[in-house]
């Protein structure tokens, strides 16, 4: 073996813990020049690693600060870290036994440094550490010692690997990739190291030079080299799974375009040949125009410089995309563009079926739009800005849940997000830019990450992890006691209160933000009761208490709804889905009211598809408006509707409130007719879920509820008991002839099938039906109306 060795230790047993806490044996290590010029920086990494027989199992584990791939004797094995506060930043750990063999084998690093923030990286203080100027470390165990990262390793910087940043909302413009400054056969050829201790290198160029190590230094602390590092990390192995990438080739439409059959989101890449230094740039469109790809604002691109021979160029960066435009200088020939996916697996064969085929189609496309905005984290879109906002990612998590047996990433939200400011509220979208800058919150989306605490706690039913989150749960719920009003009504709250894209008034006290709230307290009783902690669960019932006695100023007697909101002027008269629905979920409509507001919910006669973006007209489902627009500057416009007779509508992201409203006051068999609602959206894009009902991303996770709701009502499949140990049962198919499934839990998956008259049932944990209990396994139940003909008893 050419590599240093640190103490030797033995191989943990399969299963153990392979690295325990303390100091690493890897080294921070970077190239020793400097980039010219700004932007991003890119570093080659490679060392030799000489084995007389591969171990069973070779553990290994990597950061770097800002990002890296990882290739062992030309096969991609990681790619990370995964985005975090860096204050929590966890490392990757895999298994390098797999891709090693006897003798010589080549581990190659592509790392890189952003300039500063990006919507998917949040860098740590430039101030007193020099890791802030790019770091990578690595260590393996070996069968008799370790294998690490250290000045032994060649490190050289990539000129012309950079980008320049001309769109702040994406946080990209222009990623570059030169391929004459870096050998095709890179990361499979050995390193070598020359006279006198300086590194060579087989590959026939120049020579790359010798890594240096980075130190970790603060006030007080001279700093070093090995992990863990001031701020914080690595803290913590990988919390979710790698990617599996699968290459999808762009088709030829016409010169210079190419398009994919749906949307993709992956790195680019780029097959082609021609003359040294001659490019090619590929401009990802969202959109197609004509069946052509039409790029936009918002649109990045990726460009190629050429080396005189054929060569495959890869990206760095992640990009969501409909098709490309390719522009190639003279004498190049574009032998083939693709995207190599990257969105997080999914896994365990969830399913679902039924008596109406577009229902079927729509289970699928909301299944296909959380995979596409599902990478290292839950992301708005995969696109566009590539963020994680803090509320959005609800939906997915419900989603994932509900149809992939991998529970990994659903869980790794809260604990993601969990990045409270001093103040005790959430980021508005954390782990990048956003929670860097901190230039305003959204009230209500910590609200809805409550509501994702909360269904960790019922799906998962870890006692430690939810004990973890509960601190950052009670602080979020504390930042709002100061804009209690005397009738403990919230009244006033600043920051950026979403609720979501519809015309829904916040002013003074807004309805739809006090049922949030309502819900996020009870949820929280909820929790803190389940870990034994009464004295939180009765301060939060008590608040919750006060909440709903002044929530009666809001009920419009006169129009049997909840008003929007309620200001010194007195209650308004416009009204909207959300408040009704947020009275219910909240807890705060007195259940005789539940049947009136479930006519408000659904008397779509009523209804109107109002949007501040559209100041003056309806915003049409189908159509291609802005989502955001003046206001967000200005303030909202008067509205244009009859605020005496008309409810606003809410756009897909809130529905999953209304749906789970609907539920609570027992009308589940009307959700499967509302998810058709989505056919309109279809107009926009065929394959994934756009932002709104009327503009916006076409592949917004967000607006994917249907997919749980075809589950969670329809099928009716979800825990009765926090972890999910035994399942509740309670389809309810509405006008639906039949509809089945496969849905995932811990112990495997439940299949359900149920008609009018019978639910089949083959479960690998107990569950509850129609006030009966059943034991585990198949069942075949009688129903009469949709209702079992047994509701009581254990079967």
């Amino acid at each position: 073996m050419t590599n240093s060795l640190a103490d030797r230790a033995p191989i943990p047993a399969p299963g153990s813990h392979a690295f325990p806490p303390g100091r690493w044996r890897g080294r921070w290590i970077w190239a020793a020049e400097r980039a010219p010029g700004g932007g991003r920086e890119v570093v080659a990494l490679r060392r030799t690693l000489d084995l007389a027989s591969v171990p069973d199992r070779v553990p290994a584990r990597m950061a770097a600060l800002s990002r890296y791939a990882l290739w062992v004797n030309g096969t991609e094995v990681s790619r990370g870290p995964v985005r975090a506060n860096p204050r929590q930043q966890p490392y990757d750990d895999v298994d390098l036994a797999p891709y090693l063999r006897p003798g010589a084998n080549a581990v190659a690093v592509l790392a890189w440094r952003y300039d500063g923030p990006k919507p998917w990286w949040m860098p740590p203080s430039p101030l007193a550490n020099d890791l802030h100027e790019g770091a990578f470390v690595l260590e393996a165990r070996l069968a008799d010692g370790w294998f690490v990262s250290d000045e032994s390793w060649q490190a050289r910087v990539l000129p012309g690997w950079g980008d320049n940043v001309v769109d702040r909302l994406s946080g990209r413009g222009e990623e570059h990739v030169d391929c004459r400054v870096l050998p095709a056969a890179w990361c499979t050829a050995l390193a070598s190291t020359g006279a006198g201790g300086q590194a060579g290198d087989s590959c026939g160029d120049a020579g790359w030079p010798a890594a240096t190590a980075r130190r970790a230094m603060t006030t007080g602390e001279p700093g070093r080299a090995e992990p863990p590092s001031f701020p914080g990390g690595p803290l913590g192995a990988r919390p979710i799974a790698q990617a599996a990438p699968v290459e999808v080739a762009l088709r030829r439409t016409a010169a210079g375009a190419y398009v994919a059959d749906r949307i993709e989101s992956g790195t680019l890449v780029v097959d082609a040949s021609g003359p040294p230094g001659a490019s090619v740039t590929v401009r990802v469109a969202e959109f197609l125009a004509g069946g052509e790809p039409a790029p936009g604002e918002h649109d990045a691109c990726f460009t190629v410089t050429l080396d005189g021979t054929r060569r495959t160029a890869e990206s760095l960066d992640l990009y969501g995309l409909h098709g490309a435009l390719v522009e190639a200088g003279d004498g190049v020939t574009v032998h083939g563009i693709g995207v190599r996916t990257r969105t997080y697996p999914v896994t365990g064969g969830a399913a679902f079926r039924c008596s109406d085929p577009v229902l079927e189609r729509i289970w699928e496309i909301g299944r296909r739009t959380v995979t596409l905005c599902s990478a290292d984290a839950y992301i708005d879109c995969p696109t566009r800005e590539q963020r994680a906002w803090v509320g959005d990612a609800v939906v997915h998590q419900m989603v994932d849940f509900a149809t992939n047996s991998d529970w990994r990433l659903a869980r790794w939200y809260p604990r993601m997000a969990a990045s409270p400011r001093s103040d005790g509220m959430l980021p508005m979208a954390v782990a990048g830019d956003v929670e860097y800058a901190d230039f305003t919150v959204i009230p209500d989306w910590s609200l809805h990450w409550v509501h994702a605490v909360w269904n960790s706690y019922r799906y998962v039913g870890d006692r430690d992890e939810i004990g973890g989150l509960l601190p950052a749960v009670e602080g979020v719920l504390r930042w709002f006691l100061p804009f209690r009003n005397a009738d403990g009504l919230l009244e006033d709250v600043f920051g950026w209160v979403l609720i979501d894209w519809a015309s829904v008034t916040t002013d003074g006290v807004c309805a739809a933000l006090c049922g949030l709230w309502g819900r996020a307290l009870q949820e929280f009783a909820e929790m803190a009761a389940w870990l034994g902690d009464e004295g939180r669960a009765a301060w939060a019932r008590g608040m919750h208490r006060q909440l709903a006695a002044g929530f009666e100023l809001l009920w419009d007697a006169e129009r049997g709804r909840y008003a929007d909101s309620l200001t010194e002027g007195g209650r308004g008269t416009a009204a909207s889905q959300h408040a009704q629905a947020a009275a219910i979920v909240g807890g705060l409509a007195p259940r005789e009211r539940w049947a009136r507001l479930v006519e408000v919910l659904t008397d779509t006669a009523a209804h109107v598809d109002a949007a501040f973006s559209s100041p003056d007209a309806p915003a049409v489902p189908g159509g291609d408006l802005p989502v955001g627009g003046a206001y967000l500057r200005i303030g909202h416009p008067e509205p244009w509707w009859d605020t005496d007779k008309q409810v606003v509508r809410a756009q897909p992201f809130f529905r999953y409130v209304v749906h789970d409203a609907l539920a609570a006051a027992g009308r589940a068999d009307l959700v499967a007719g509302l998810c058709l609602d989505w056919t309109a959206a279809l107009e926009r894009c065929a394959t994934s879920w756009s932002e709104t009902w009327y503009g916006g991303t076409v592949s917004h996770g967000w607006s994917s509820t249907p997919t749980r709701d075809l589950v969670v009502r329809v099928l009716g499949v979800e825990p009765a008991e926090p972890g999910f140990g035994v399942a509740r049962i309670e389809p309810a198919l509405g006008a639906l002839d039949s509809a089945s499934g496969e849905v995932p839990c811990p112990a495997g998956l439940i299949a359900v099938a149920v008609t009018g008259t019978r639910l089949d049932v083959d479960s690998p944990v107990p569950f509850r039906h129609g006030g009966g209990e059943y034991a585990a396994g198949r069942h075949s139940i009688p129903l009469a109306g949709g209702r079992s003909v047994a509701s009581d008893g254990v079967r």
